[in-house]
């Protein structure tokens, strides 16, 4: 059998880049689904292997938490490894390692797997009850960041920008990609913030699927010098939200 964790190191080319010369929190964002991607198709439950079974994985929680961002021509090793599973929800850890093998960051996410046709939850623990083989217990590898929050529903603000889902929004199952939320969602900021700061934390939980023609608004409300909700709203229904906390 593989190893239990699986590690990856990816390259910070110059077009991942914003002004300031390093990745931004999108490409971490996409290293980090890469990296789970290939781990799971290594280990035998990946799409190419689930889709058999008309189920895929789904991103329903997510934590990030980087001390420094990558630069330009500098490597990123991503190490991930399955921390639980549970009937319905499986949870996954990652490490974020610089080119000095320095560990400068940390995240934690949650997956559901869905029915491809019905959108409903699988029973994961009936389905492929073989993934608990692949858990490292906390006591094992620790993921040194703090356990998912709860984010609370911005209320009693005005939208702070908008938009329509299209086709650069919609992945392959369908829905906008989690990774297409978070740049739309860090668009709401003035180019003044990431002047003087980065982003240190970023949390998500996914509500609802946002498909091709949605009409999507975004409510920002401060809740702490350096702490901000986002809301993502599809009228009244709130598919996803957002906590980023800057330093």
């Amino acid at each position: 059998m593989l190893s239990k964790t699986g590690s990856f190191q990816f390259h910070i080319e110059s077009y991942v880049c914003d002004f300031t010369e390093k990745a931004t929190l999108p490409v971490i964002g996409n290293f980090l689904l890469d990296a789970a991607s290939i781990h799971a198709q290594e280990r035998g439950f990946g799409f190419e292997q689930i889709s058999k079974d008309n189920v895929a994985w789904v991103l329903s929680r997510l934590s990030i938490e980087i001390r420094e961002y990558p630069g330009h021509d500098q490597y990123l090793t991503v190490e991930t490894w399955v921390e639980n599973v549970s009937r319905f929800f499986t949870q996954r850890c990652f490490c974020f390692i610089n080119q000095e093998n320095k560990v400068i960051g940390y995240a934690r996410t949650i997956w559901a797997a869905i029915d491809i046709h019905s959108r409903r939850p699988v029973d994961i623990l009936t389905w492929r009850p073989d993934l608990a083989d692949y858990i490292v217990p906390e006591s094992e590898k620790q993921c040194l960041i703090e356990k998912m929050s709860k984010i609370p529903p911005v209320e009693n603000v005005e939208p702070t920008m908008g938009y329509t889902v299209r086709y650069s929004d919609i992945d392959i199952n369908k829905h906008t990609n989690s990774v297409k939320y978070i740049e739309h969602i860090i668009n709401t900021f003035d180019l003044s913030f990431f002047k003087e700061k980065f982003i240190q934390k970023f949390e998500m939980v996914y509500l609802a699927e946002g498909m091709f023609g949605d009409k999507v608004k975004l409510y920002k409300q401060q809740t702490a010098e350096n702490e901000f909700i986002i809301d993502t709203k599809r009228g009244d229904e709130s598919l996803c939200r957002s906590r980023i906390i800057w330093k």
